[in-house]
């Protein structure tokens, strides 16, 4: 039965796309938008505004956001991110309550000097 639900999400498109910010042009639709936080990340009241670059880096595009609601205490520039929304007018909406942050791992190689 779960892989009948998986096959059927897959393709009736019941899942919403995962994109990096190089990918968001000319998508109207909600999307989910993964990506690494540019600072400076600027706060008034309960909404930030920030950019967002590609995770690997390879791309020139820094995307502004505006997300308006709760955030993560693990929220910061540099910080692995993902949330959902809209594209509109330049700047990505995010929808509140979508913000998640990607933990830092605990188990990378130490430095030796």
């Amino acid at each position: 039965m779960l892989a009948l639900f998986l096959l059927y999400t897959s393709i009736a498109g019941g899942g919403t796309p995962q994109v990096p910010p190089s990918e968001l042009r000319g998508r109207t639709s909600e999307v989910g938008l993964v990506g690494k936080v540019v600072g400076p990340v600027e706060r008034s009241g309960r909404t930030i505004r920030f950019r967002l670059r590609d995770v690997e880096g390879g791309s020139s595009v820094r995307l502004p956001v505006t997300y308006t609601g709760s955030v993560p205490d693990l929220f910061r520039a540099d910080r692995d991110i993902s949330l959902k929304g809209q594209l509109r007018n330049g700047t990505f909406v995010g929808k509140p309550g979508t913000l998640i942050t990607k933990c830092p791992s605990k188990y990378t190689a130490s430095k030796e000097s």
